[in-house]
């Protein structure tokens, strides 16, 4: 069935080859995980398929991608869970805290994105270029801010943080970017939902003063979250789900001060409750980011970003099921309030880099280290590997008991 559908793409692509660009790369990666005296290994293979045509005025962008997975595919997050509180659930409901990965993905309980062998269109927009306005239709990158590790006005994507910079998925938008004089320009987009009141609606005004960009913006858009604190969600997510409608007021700036390279991004947002019972930790918050970096004459490169979210706790005895379990499945950035990401980077050579980063959560003193390296093997042949080592006490953000691992991974570009 797989294969149908791939050539069901890729022969069509290959009839407009002469009038598409076509690129791409294909990735295998192996993820490996030692959680006590045990050794676990996540393997993945990915296919992206780009294709791109410009024409006068339009110009169409898209990619496939097939992503298939292999070995532990099979993960129970009560074990990552701290012993207080995998203490409370009971053996019966273990299988329901169960994340899938590969063939057997499936729904068994309030985990909410199984992650399946599959093919899916990634991003596929339409870009009608004016004088001075910018229309983009379709399925398309949304990213906001200028955090390198955390975006607080980004509201559709949340990065990992041992991998900040890999590709985020595209998001059905109409964009609209004008240009009003030459130091402002209007940015905005629509994103439907299934209601008026479930579309993201964002409107931002960007402009320059001396050596920095900066904008400010307002947002609103829907937003899930599942009390997993509730009886209910074992038996049906949904009746454990509330949906709000936050209103986001923020900015962001980046620029260059003494040398340095500094930029900052942030905003408080509004919550009203549309639907569910609501959540006792809910409440109006801000959420801020402030970072610096700086590049040697040698190339050794240091960077350093803080975050802080107020709705979340600043102690880890506070951390609840619910805490843990957002941040699992990625309703929120963080764990804890406070939290720093810390990077050096040196290339060795042109083609050879060494790095370090440190991942902390300042509320709880946890942090996990991450040495790394990437290598140009060949011409379109890119090596990655990096450990990562967790430090804190059981219960913290970063517990030496979540396990430590690494990964490895070859991207081959065509």
């Amino acid at each position: 069935m797989i294969k149908s559908v791939l050539l069901l793409i890729i022969f069509p692509v290959m009839l407009l080859s002469q009038q598409l660009e076509i690129f791409g790369y294909y990735e295998p990666q192996l993820l490996g995980v030692k959680m006590g005296d045990r050794y676990y290994n996540l393997a993945s293979n990915k296919l992206r398929l780009d294709m791109s045509k410009e024409l006068a005025t339009v110009s169409f962008g898209a990619n496939v991608n097939y992503v298939s997975y292999h070995g532990k595919t099979e993960w129970n997050l009560v074990d990552y869970l701290p012993q207080r509180i995998a203490s409370q659930i009971p053996e019966f409901m273990h299988e329901y805290f169960t994340f899938y990965f590969g063939d057997l993905a499936q729904w068994s309980g309030p985990i909410p994105v199984p992650r399946p062998d599959r093919i899916f269109l990634d991003n596929a927009y339409a870009k009608i270029a004016y004088k001075k306005t910018d229309i983009t239709i379709g399925k398309q990158q949304l990213g906001m801010g200028t955090g390198y590790t955390w975006n607080p006005t980004d509201h559709f994507n949340v990065k990992d943080v041992l991998d900040p910079t890999y590709e985020q998925t595209g998001h059905n938008a109409i964009r609209l970017e004008s240009q009003l004089t030459s130091s402002l320009t209007v940015d905005s987009y629509f994103s439907p939902g299934a209601e008026i009141e479930d579309s993201g609606v964002m409107l931002k005004l960007k402009s320059r003063i001396g050596h920095f960009d900066f904008s400010i913006l307002g947002i609103r858009n829907s937003w899930q979250r599942t009390d997993y604190l509730n009886p209910a969600a074992i038996a049906d997510p949904n009746a454990a789900l509330s949906r709000y409608q936050r209103h986001m007021l923020g900015g962001d700036l980046v620029g260059e001060l003494l040398g340095l390279g500094v930029w900052a991004e942030g905003g408080y947002t509004f919550i009203d409750l549309r639907e569910g019972m609501g959540l006792k930790d809910m409440h109006n918050f801000w959420e801020l980011v402030a970072g610096l970096d700086y590049t040697f004459n040698s190339g050794l490169y240091l960077m350093g970003e803080f975050y802080r979210n107020t709705l979340l706790p600043d102690h880890w005895e506070d951390y609840t099921l619910n805490h843990w379990m957002w941040y699992f499945s990625t309703e929120t950035k963080s764990m804890s309030r406070d939290n720093f990401f810390g990077l050096i980077n040196y290339p060795v050579t042109d083609l050879f880099n060494l790095g370090i980063m440190v991942i902390q959560s300042v509320s709880d003193g946890s942090a996990t280290l991450v040495p790394m390296m990437t290598w140009s093997l060949f011409q379109d042949v890119e090596l990655t590997v990096y450990l990562n080592m967790n430090t804190g006490t059981d219960g913290r953000a970063y517990a030496a008991n979540l396990g430590n691992g690494g990964m490895i991974r070859l991207r081959v570009f065509f």
